[in-house]
């Protein structure tokens, strides 16, 4: 059971999303649970592409939420929400795949579970739920940071230094994980479906 939000300092939303941060931090429960209803598909879709294990979505999304609650009052909106949300959804994920173990396998009675959020954000890159199904299944080949930056860079549009930012990592780091999952797809793709994926630097 979540206690008492912390006492909100003054903050100028720079936007809705972070107008529900604010309210948040005054202790404003449906402002919050507006936010946990507005954020769960992207952090589904987020947690579940690090993880590649469903039974760690809910709990990593839980964890998630509870640190918006107690940081919400003394977070001031130097970026978008949702990157500042995804930023602890990355900590949180990869804190659960070190606890977690065991395989990532997707059963098939899990797939319509997954496949229900739609997984396109915006209308942009993978459409097409059989291509992304592929998509998902070719994350196995990459480690966790490499299914990470290529979330950031591909569906949510982040430059090299924000996610350098987001994930505290030299920006060369990041530079180096993109090519490194970029290669490793290109591998996979043509096995997975006797097709080239199409990432472009």
């Amino acid at each position: 059971m979540i206690s008492a939000a912390p006492v909100a300092q003054s903050v100028a939303p720079a936007s809705p999303d972070w107008m529900l941060i604010a309210q948040t931090g005054r202790g404003d429960r449906p402002a919050f649970e507006a936010l946990y209803k507005q954020y769960y598909p992207l952090l589904f879709r987020f947690v579940y592409r690090m993880t590649r294990r469903l039974d760690l979505v809910e709990d990593v999304i839980n964890e998630v939420m509870l640190v918006i609650w107690q940081k919400a009052a003394n977070t001031k909106p130097l970026a978008r929400a949702s990157t500042w949300i995804l930023g602890i959804a990355h900590n949180k994920a990869l804190q659960a795949i070190r606890q977690g173990g065991g395989n990532t396998e997707v059963i098939d009675d899990e797939r319509d579970q997954i496949m229900e959020f739609g997984w396109s954000d915006d209308g942009t890159g993978l459409n097409e739920l059989e291509t992304e199904d592929l998509f998902l299944r070719a994350l196995d080949y990459l480690s966790p940071e490499q299914r990470a930056v290529l979330e950031f860079v591909y569906y949510h549009g982040l430059h090299y230094n924000e996610i350098a930012d987001l994930m505290k990592i030299p920006e060369n780091t990041v530079k180096t994980r993109v090519f490194h999952a970029r290669r490793k797809l290109r591998a996979v793709w043509p096995t997975l479906a006797g097709t080239t994926l199409a990432i472009h630097d």
